[in-house]
């Protein structure tokens, strides 16, 4: 049996992409990674989102490369590979709820919620590199979300390049 005996892999850049820690556990601060959220500011309170309209995530919380923009709510898929996207939503005193995920335009999972106020989901997707996502609601009318309060995000959007 071979053993191979090594701390990091870099590329020839000296851009670092996995490092093994003395425990076995592997980091990989290279990869592909956004978290979102929107209503900075807004003190907490709930932000109108008209029907039929992409979801307004304008604030980057923490990202590695520079694929999610603010402008068009988009996140682009800067390699092709599995991403795992995640979605968190607060609501006032909604009965249903109606959300999309798109890739490039085309909804590729829908899910709906009746008489509650909060919807959380995950998905899976393999996409191809340039391919952009991003997260609608087509309820049939207006739904209020919970704008974060610049402390704590209510409502919130993860994309992360799985492999």
């Amino acid at each position: 049996m071979s053993n191979l005996l090594v701390q990091n892999i870099k590329h020839t850049n000296n851009t670092t992409a996995q490092t093994i820690d003395s425990t076995g556990r592997i980091l990989t601060p290279a990869r592909p990674h956004a978290l979102v959220s929107f209503g900075e500011g807004t003190s907490g309170t709930y932000v109108t989102v008209a029907d039929n309209a992409v979801l307004p995530f304008d604030t980057i919380e923490h990202e590695v490369g520079s694929n999610y923009d603010t402008s068009n709510k988009r996140y682009v898929a800067p390699i092709s590979g599995l991403y795992q996207v995640c979605f968190n939503c607060i609501f006032y005193s909604v009965t249903t709820f109606n959300c999309q995920l798109r890739v490039d335009g085309t909804v590729v999972h829908r899910w709906y919620i009746a008489d509650a106020r909060h919807m959380t989901w995950t998905v899976l997707l393999e996409v191809s590199a340039s391919s952009y996502f991003d997260i609608v609601h087509n309820t049939g009318a207006s739904r209020q979300i919970h704008g974060d309060n610049g402390v704590e995000m209510f409502t919130s959007a993860s994309y992360t390049l799985i492999g």
